[in-house]
């Protein structure tokens, strides 16, 4: 006999004896091969018995205060015969009425892993605390991220880096060129350690800091996903783990984010934000002129928090934030913004500008009983350096006119309130105002789909990597997910012959696709654009034409793995050790010099139209330059530095020779290395050849079929087996593509692709 016990949020729910309960499971599916699935049912009947009533909290009366919630899934489990088949989350779909009366509660199981998308959300990169890759944005600062290890947090040394990447300039490097040569444009990079000529030829001309973007390692964005929603995405990061985001895999060991999300250099007329010198105010003083005490406006550090309504401030529709500012003297024609951050999600949710005196209100709807507390903070940011400013923050409550205020001045002296001294005097740069405008849900599919990754929850409390109070979700490679079968209950091969249905089975053909292409996000920089035009393809990107290889066998439609990442094809100026990116296209468009101060010249520019990229990854190596020192320059201070070592951006994680390729590289195909400018036709070392070859290659065997079972799976079954188990039904073995099981009665339809003899894992 089989019994099906539900909880929904640790309550066990009344199910029909009669209903039918479906429960579909698959990892990845042949027909869709770029996306990682999860349990799911078809939706279901409940009875809406007392029992059911009470747990839905009668959910068809919208009358209830703090009723049901039908927005958002929950925790539920599913057990048989009391052991438990799957952990995941219940969605109420809707409420059947009859006569007026609640009939049956109509719901959708979903496995854990589709709770993601719940979890994030719609929240963007922005949203993760990333304070501790905050720095001061100076010439030495980004000078020594560029030829040193980098910024070093939580005990890694290159965290954080500067890459030889510009979005304006145009670098090149020539000893030959005169000072005065017009042809010796702003970009030259070359410099002679003992100044020959003076000083001018060089202190005009290179890279400035403010050329530079910084760039984060992927695992440190990884870490922060986890520290904010509470999960553990890497339960293994050490040495030999397979883990796939942990810091020992090469593959994403030295893989960098670059931090741009707007055109142009990092602070200037093409970028997000001009105001370079940035402080949050970090306390406040309550201001002895304030006539009014609101309790659930609470100031504590930077933190300005809303809270629920109480005491006699409630019952408005809407109160307002004022902000205000008064620049000191010295400072009254220097522009300066005063910003107001919702600290939950890093966004910037009202702003003010302007010069001297500038204020503004923001208008924010009041707490009620279930809403989450606002938490803000204040930014002031400004052009240039600035001391002095005097800040304000205060609530009023619109009843009486605006009149009744809760006043707090900011303060940065803590032996008092000194309340003109806010300064903005050295530019800190907050990492999370540059990350790519993306959402978190969207960088992890964006990186699943790169490397072909799978993730599951470790739900069973027999592993060793399972947390009761920290959800763990195991990330590793389609291919190691499947050779791991070995290590299960199972040992790896499950045979099924005695269940299966011997009356009928269906085979279809496995091959869904007659063309399938890797594609990166379209960009439209130089380099990238020139490729296409001499080359008749996409930098990076790859086709595998099925029908090219099986054409007797399909003929189908195209299928495309997109990226929500960018590409660069990068350049190494001939005869040097030099290599740098470039984030800008179209056409070229000089400025003429200005020779007229020979003791202050102003060289030619010749620039690009610089492009927003979309969210560019890349491997990080650091370079020695000795043999071609650069020129690292500072305009603002008439000075020129020689570095001899920088930051590489590269399409491979290590360097390589002909000889001895390197392990990984983010193109999807064979393409040159543009380190060693040979075409070397490294097959072994693509994304496609890492991490998508072997399973493609395995469904598109003209010798595979996919089987469809019916099947009676006993509890014991359906209770430990896992999705990378091999089934084995007389003398075939068989990979699983799906299995949709009927709860109630047992029966279970199996998709199965069979597998080569060298497939098969044991």
């Amino acid at each position: 006999m089989r019994e099906v016990q539900i909880y929904i949020e640790d309550q066990r729910i009344d199910l029909f004896k009669d209903e039918s309960i479906e429960v579909t499971s698959s990892i990845q599916d042949a027909k869709d091969i770029s996306k990682v699935f999860t349990d799911y049912s078809q939706s279901f009947a409940l009875p809406a018995s007392a029992e059911n009533n009470k747990i839905f909290k009668h959910f068809y009366n919208f009358n209830i205060s703090g009723g049901f919630d039908g927005r958002v899934r929950h925790e539920a489990k599913i057990y048989i015969n009391s052991l438990l088949f799957k952990k995941g989350k219940i969605f109420l779909n809707g409420v059947n009425m009859k006569n007026n009366v609640p009939h049956t509660y109509n719901v959708t199981f979903f496995g854990n892993t589709v709770s993601l998308t719940d979890l994030f959300g719609d929240d963007k990169l922005i949203a993760l605390d990333l304070e501790s890759f905050n720095h001061e944005y100076s010439y030495g600062d980004v000078g020594a991220f560029l030829v040193g290890d980098g910024l070093e947090v939580d005990g890694d040394a290159s965290a954080l880096i500067y890459p030889l990447i510009t979005s304006k300039k145009r670098l090149f490097y020539d000893s030959t060129l005169a000072n005065d040569n017009n042809a010796n444009f702003e970009g030259n990079l070359y410099i002679d350690s003992s100044f020959p000529g003076g000083l001018d030829r060089y202190r005009k001309r290179g890279v400035t800091n403010h050329d530079l973007k910084p760039a984060i390692k992927v695992y440190h964005i990884i870490k922060a996903i986890e520290s904010k929603y509470g999960i553990t995405l890497i339960p293994n990061d050490s040495e030999g783990t397979k883990d796939f985001f942990s810091k020992h895999n090469e593959a994403i060991s030295n893989l960098y984010l670059w931090l741009s999300n707007s055109a142009g250099n990092i602070f200037g007329d093409e970028g997000s934000d001009e105001y370079a010198y940035k402080t949050i105010i970090s306390q406040y003083a309550e201001h002895p002129d304030d006539n009014a005490d609101i309790p659930w406006f609470t100031v504590s550090g930077s933190e300005l928090r809303i809270g629920q309504e109480t005491g006699s401030y409630v019952g408005q529709q809407y109160y307002n934030i004022r902000i205000k500012g008064s620049a000191s003297d010295a400072y009254q024609e220097d522009k300066y913004s005063i910003k107001l951050i919702d600290k939950s999600t890093g966004q910037v949710v009202f702003s003010i500008d302007g010069v001297n005196d500038i204020e503004g209100d923001y208008s924010f709807t009041p707490r009620t009983e279930g809403d989450p507390d606002l938490v803000y903070e204040v930014e002031v940011s400004s052009k240039n350096a600035m001391a002095g400013t005097e800040v304000s923050v205060e609530v009023l409550d619109p009843a009486f006119g605006g009149l009744l205020r809760d006043v707090y001045m900011a303060f940065d002296d803590n032996s008092g309130p000194n309340y003109d001294n806010i300064a903005t005097s050295t530019v800190t740069l907050s990492v999370r105002e540059h990350l790519p405008d993306m959402k978190i849900l969207d960088f992890l599919t964006g990186m699943f789909k790169m490397f072909n990754l799978t993730a599951y929850y470790i739900d069973d409390e027999s592993d060793p990597e399972y947390n009761s109070t920290t959800p763990v979700i195991k990330v590793i490679t389609l291919d190691e997910y499947y050779a791991d079968a070995v290590n299960n209950q199972s040992n790896g091969i499950i045979d099924i012959s005695k269940y299966i249905d011997v009356s009928s089975h269906v085979v279809n053909t496995s091959l869904p696709f007659s063309e399938i292409e890797f594609k990166f996000k379209e960009v439209d920089t130089l380099l990238m654009e020139n490729h296409t035009n001499l080359f008749g393809k996409t930098f990076g990107d790859s086709v595998l034409e099925v029908q090219k290889l099986y054409p007797t066998l399909f003929l189908g439609k195209k299928y495309e793995v997109k990226l929500p990442f960018g590409k660069l094809k990068y350049e190494r100026i001939i005869d040097t050790n030099i290599q740098w990116g470039f984030a800008a296209g179209g056409d070229f468009s000089p400025q003429d010099p200005d020779y007229s101060d020979l003791n202050d010249i102003k060289p030619p520019k010749g620039g690009y139209t610089s492009t927003k990229m979309p969210p560019l990854l890349f491997y990080g190596l650091k370079v020695d330059a000795s043999a071609n020192p650069f020129n690292y320059s500072n305009p603002n201070f008439n000075a020129a530095g020689v570095y001899t070592g920088y930051w590489r951006a590269s399409n491979r994680n290590e360097d390589s020779t002909a000889a001895v390729p390197a392990e990984y590289s983010i193109n999807f195909g064979s393409e040159p290395d543009e380190w060693t400018a040979v075409d070397d036709g490294y097959t072994d070392n693509s994304l496609f050849a890492k991490y998508y070859r072997d399973y493609i290659k395995s469904v598109f065997d003209p010798s595979k079929r996919i089987f469809k079972f019916e099947a009676y799976l006993p509890p014991s079954f359906l209770i430990h087996y896992k999705l990378n188990d091999q089934l084995k039904i007389q003398d075939v073995v068989y990979r699983i593509n799906s299995i949709t099981t009927n709860l109630t009665t047992g029966k279970s339809t199996l998709e199965l692709i069979n597998l080569n003899a060298e497939e098969i894992v044991e």
